[in-house]
């Protein structure tokens, strides 16, 4: 029998209904009615981080990967919404099901689609949780649109040219509270205006951030300028002057534009909400029609005319890209490979010859970004062979069960050190219990030597100081306890995560001739967190399961 265990959760608090807390609900269900089934027939996949809001998650992608190439006899989740809170996704991986004769258990509301009624009780569940989250999000537009009104700051990092100053304003209830609005850094300023001055002189996005370079622009935070950077100011409304023009420019992309021409003074800038959205653990940028425009309590520093204009430049040149990218399916490692000497990412570059290799595949390079940009003014790093660098990497992940391998070495001591932390945490809760038990046995003897004394206001004044001290000393080993027991909890997570990261691999290594490059690229990015080229060698930095390095 083979049965699948999927679990999920949008943030890890260590508390209530964690993944591991389901998972282990999971198995006892397992047990009790599945009693033939083997721990190796057991399949365990986890997404921590992800919400259910759609189905774009690595380890629920790969569930299903492998249901398609040998399907499962059941899938068990704890709950209904660990799966999706979408209908119509949902109605769609029951189908799927069907047809691979595969059930669905759900153990919380003992929804079971091997039969009929379980089936249609299902679907019924699935379209309360799609309400509930639609009016969740209904909920949090309207209240967003309300604080929009105030054209506050609502915190975050400043854009540049900014920074958040405290006011105190007055609500609807008369009561005075404390609010944030943007005041301007002359400086700055300064480099916002000339950067819209050389793009409508350039008209390159490019050309601005490598002109910046070359004079020694820097950033806030003392960086050069990424072409990022400089598309980002140039497409934040917040630095343009709120009139008609721009009224109507957000109309006609669907925004929702929260003010009336004749509120607008010539001055103050516009304040945008929305622009961003989470998922799972990553940021996306929202489309127009999900912006939501305000008139701010700060003063903009671009008219609406050269806003407009950049806006349009932007859009002419939206078909250009500053650099030639691979193909999806040729680099593994985009975006994980880093040049040594500045830091940079290197990005796939097509090699101008368009040779190919015997397979037929694209011919690629890695080159530091930074280089490209400053025109090699400020950065000098060798470019590395795209197709060798993915081979050699693959070969090294391939072989990280062996004993030379550098990646499993970096995983051994990864593993090593959770298990030592396991380890010390173990002997420091047992000698905190130690030091309690002989404090608690300590009061008890003085409460004995109380009920035996003659003088029993002298020693009843001494005794309550002594238990004073004494049970506020056990209070604070107590606290110790509590603080070690959750660093416990979360250094067993990671431990579980990294045993993941194992199991990952091992079955990567099984299939990895079946996959494509973007799923390649997928196993990958759960494992590695960055590939350093310093032009000679490259240095693979394997994940933590904290995620650091």
């Amino acid at each position: 029998m083979k049965i699948a265990i999927y679990s999920r959760k949008s943030k890890f608090t260590g508390k209530g209904e964690s993944i591991g807390n389901q998972i282990q609900l999971c198995r006892e269900y397992i047990s009790a009615h599945f009693p033939e089934a083997r721990d190796e027939e057991i399949f365990v996949y986890e997404d921590e981080g992800f919400s259910a809001k759609n189905l774009d998650r690595p380890q629920y992608r790969e569930m299903m990967r492998n249901a398609r190439r040998s399907p499962f006899d059941c899938i068990v989740v704890y709950r209904l919404d660990r799966i999706s809170r979408n209908v119509g996704d949902f109605a769609s991986l029951i189908e799927e099901l069907n047809g691979m004769h595969t059930a669905f258990i759900c153990i919380k509301e003992q929804f079971d689609t091997s039969t009929s009624m379980g089936r249609a009780m299902m679907n019924i569940a699935a379209v309360f949780a799609q309400l509930e989250r639609e009016t969740i999000a209904e909920r949090i537009r309207d209240n967003l649109i309300l604080l929009a009104r105030t054209g506050r700051w609502l915190g975050g990092v400043t854009p540049l040219g900014y920074i958040g100053e405290k006011t105190e304003i007055t609500d609807s209830e008369g009561k005075k509270r404390s609010a944030y609005k943007l005041k301007q850094i002359p400086a700055e300023i300064k480099t916002v205006k000339l950067i819209y001055e050389k793009f409508l002189e350039f008209q390159s996005m490019t050309k601005v951030a490598t002109w910046l370079i070359h004079h020694d622009i820097k950033t806030r935070e003392g960086c050069e300028f990424r072409l990022r950077a400089v598309k980002d100011i140039l497409k934040n409304p917040v630095y343009c002057i709120a009139d008609q023009q721009v009224i109507n420019y957000f109309t006609e992309l669907g925004s929702s534009v929260c003010f009336d021409v004749t509120e607008t003074d010539g001055k103050r800038g516009l304040m945008p909400f929305r622009r961003t959205a989470q998922s799972g653990k990553q940021q996306h940028r929202t489309t127009p029609d999900e912006w939501i425009i305000a008139l701010g309590k700060h003063t903009g520093i671009i008219t609406s005319e050269v806003w407009l204009k950049a806006q349009s430049l932007i859009g002419e040149n939206a078909h250009k890209t500053f650099y030639r990218p691979v193909r999806s399916e040729v680099s593994i490692f985009s975006g994980l490979v880093r040049c040594a000497d500045c830091g940079n990412i290197m990005r796939p570059r097509v090699n101008s010859n368009k040779r190919r290799n015997p397979d037929g595949s694209q011919t690629f390079s890695y080159m530091c970004e930074f280089k490209e940009r400053s025109r090699k003014s400020k950065c000098t790093m060798k470019n590395v062979n795209g197709n060798v660098l993915d081979k050699l990497i693959c070969d090294e992940i391939l072989k990280f069960n062996q004993p030379k391998s550098t990646v499993g070495r970096q995983l051994d001591q990864l593993m090593k050190k959770s298990s030592q932390t396991a380890e010390d945490n173990s002997a420091k809760l047992t000698e905190l219990q130690k030091q309690i038990d002989a404090k608690q046995k300590m009061i008890s003897n003085l409460m004995d030597a109380l009920a035996k004394s003659e003088d029993s206001s002298a020693m009843f004044s001494y005794t309550t100081k002594e238990v004073e001290r004494l049970d506020g000393e056990i209070k604070a080993l107590q606290n110790e306890i509590a603080e070690l027991s959750f660093l416990g909890d979360e250094n067993l997570e990671r431990h579980r995560q990294l045993d993941n990261i194992l199991k990952s691999l091992k079955r990567f290594k099984d299939c990895f001739d079946t996959l494509s490059t973007v799923e390649k690229r997928d196993y990958m990015r759960q494992v590695i967190d960055r590939i350093e080229w310093d032009g000679k060698n490259a240095h693979i930095f394997i994940k933590r399961a904290d995620g650091k390095t």
